[in-house]
């Protein structure tokens, strides 16, 4: 662990709690979707294809781009998730020469089982604090994912 200087004020000593407490957040989360994607026979690339679905239909090609695989993989990812009933193919209703993939009825089994809890329990955390508390929060929060996306960025790059 990085150590920070101690300081008079337990400024130091907050940021250095913080930084583990993040840390530790990490590895839960991590660890918890580890568990539904055991419940749920589900893997790494499927339960990440899964999360960027709920967001809406999604064409095959961002699919590819928000899981980091190739085209081929993805195609077989979305057949093994659609023969397991996850996601089903349609047609882009702007544009029929497309197929947009969508979320199906396993999926909404697998938030209603797992992630709704979790969604309810935060939210009634978060309801206790005040607006200002949630702004501080929000731009700390979005501060330290940008951080970590950078740091990933810098990571493949082999810097």
């Amino acid at each position: 662990m990085i150590e920070i200087t101690s300081s008079s004020d337990g400024k130091a000593e907050l940021v250095q709690r913080l930084g583990t407490l993040i840390v530790r957040w990490q590895e839960a989360t991590q660890r918890f979707d580890e568990e539904v994607g055991a419940m749920f026979q589900l893997g790494p690339a499927e339960r990440l294809c899964l999360s960027f679905l709920t967001s809406g239909p999604q064409t095959a090609s961002a699919i590819a781009r928000a899981t980091r695989l190739t085209p081929a993989a993805v195609t077989s990812l979305i057949d093994r998730l659609e023969a397991r009933n996850f996601v089903r193919r349609r047609a882009d209703p702007h544009d029929r020469r497309k197929v947009l993939v969508e979320a199906a009825e396993a999926t909404a089994a697998v938030i209603e089982k797992a992630y709704a809890p979790m969604a309810i329990a935060g939210a009634a955390s978060l309801g206790r604090r005040s607006i200002e508390e949630l702004r501080l929060l929000t731009e700390v929060i979005e501060e330290v994912l940008a951080i970590q996306e950078q740091m990933t960025e810098q990571l493949q790059s082999g810097g």
